[in-house]
């Protein structure tokens, strides 16, 4: 069931991925095969991209570029990091997945908000939910949280459950490095 927190929040990401990539210097671009992310290695998560700034961002050490690429469908080009989020992209810029990181429960509410409309994940992290009206794959484990959003998932199907499992498996490797 689509409702306004659903489209909000779509319009929201929509809204980051625009404000993220205009930070990018003009012309830059990334190369995916082999440059590692200049943040602290993450067990599992070190082929990221270099982001075109320059970013380290901790929400792009979570997960790999390969495995944002499987879950997403798309390759990564690049990526852009800020404030707990990080925008993993394709060259064509309307294919992107969101990965952003929160660090209490207060910074979660507003995900939060959405678990009652949305379908229960077992066996991930402490809390899980999918919700197919936004794309959205929402983990808590403790006081953090991570959230993985792919706008090509919103409005999914209940039945089509590839979305949500794509995420899913995404989000397994990177709750241990949360």
């Amino acid at each position: 069931m689509i409702n306004g927190k659903h489209i909000s929040l779509a319009l929201g990401m929509a809204l980051m991925l625009g404000a993220c990539s205009s930070t990018a210097a003009p012309g830059a671009t990334s190369n995916v095969q082999g440059v590692t992310s200049a943040a602290s290695p993450v067990a599992g998560a070190t082929d990221a991209p270099r982001s075109a700034t320059g970013n380290t961002d901790s929400s792009c050490a979570l997960v790999t570029s390969d495995a944002v690429a499987t879950a997403g469908g798309f390759a990564v080009a690049s990526y852009s990091g800020a404030g707990g989020t990080c925008i993993f992209q394709n060259s064509d810029r309307s294919k992107y997945l969101s990965v952003q990181i929160f660090k209490s429960q207060a910074e979660m509410a507003t995900d939060l908000s959405l678990e009652s409309s949305a379908e229960h994940v077992a066996g991930l992290g402490d809390d899980a939910f999918w919700s197919s009206g936004a794309g959205v794959l929402f983990v808590r484990k403790g006081d953090r949280g991570i959230a993985f959003s792919d706008p090509d998932f919103a409005l999914s199907s209940d039945t089509d459950t590839a979305p949500r499992d794509a995420l899913v498996t995404l989000a397994r490797t990177a709750v241990p490095n949360l």
